[in-house]
């Protein structure tokens, strides 16, 4: 059985394997600059704004997680949330992990009172491509991703 948990700072390790398992499912480890004490510092850092859902198995073995936070639509005037990340370690897929991690993420949403979930893919992660069109998300064909690096 897998239950799905908030992550504690403890958990900040497999957080970040799991970031990494990411980055290598979509061949981008040379983009994770963040370390565990960066994960530590930011996620679990008083006032922060992100939460992070841990998924385990019985012998409480992390095999997935998601990383949310609130986002804001102006033209509706309601909340959202944004999901950054949602990830099955390899050994896990194809049990319904990811499924039960995005049911949780819809269902915390809906009782924040948010109107909406939405994420990003990568389009090299076919499988999430895949597996998210099989639900009948949606592709929003009226936004681009843009961004700019700030100077520290």
């Amino acid at each position: 059985m897998i239950t799905i948990r908030a992550a504690v700072e403890q958990d900040s390790k497999a957080i970040m394997e799991g970031i990494l398992g990411m980055a290598e499912h979509v061949k981008q480890t040379e983009m994770v600059t963040a370390t565990e004490q960066d994960i530590k510092d930011s996620v679990f850092k008083p006032g922060s704004h992100v939460e992070v859902f841990l998924a385990e198995t019985e012998n409480k073995q992390v095999c997935g997680y998601t990383l949310i936070f609130k986002t804001f639509s102006t033209f509706k005037a309601t909340t959202n949330y944004y999901i950054e990340d949602l990830f099955v370690f390899p050994e896990y897929r194809g049990k319904g992990i990811g499924l039960k991690l995005l049911n949780f993420v819809k269902n915390h949403a809906r009782n924040q009172g948010a109107d909406m979930v939405e994420w990003y893919v990568n389009n090299a992660n076919t499988g999430a491509l895949d597996f998210y069109n099989s639900l009948g998300a949606k592709v929003l064909d009226y936004k681009s991703i843009y961004y700019m690096e700030l100077d520290k």
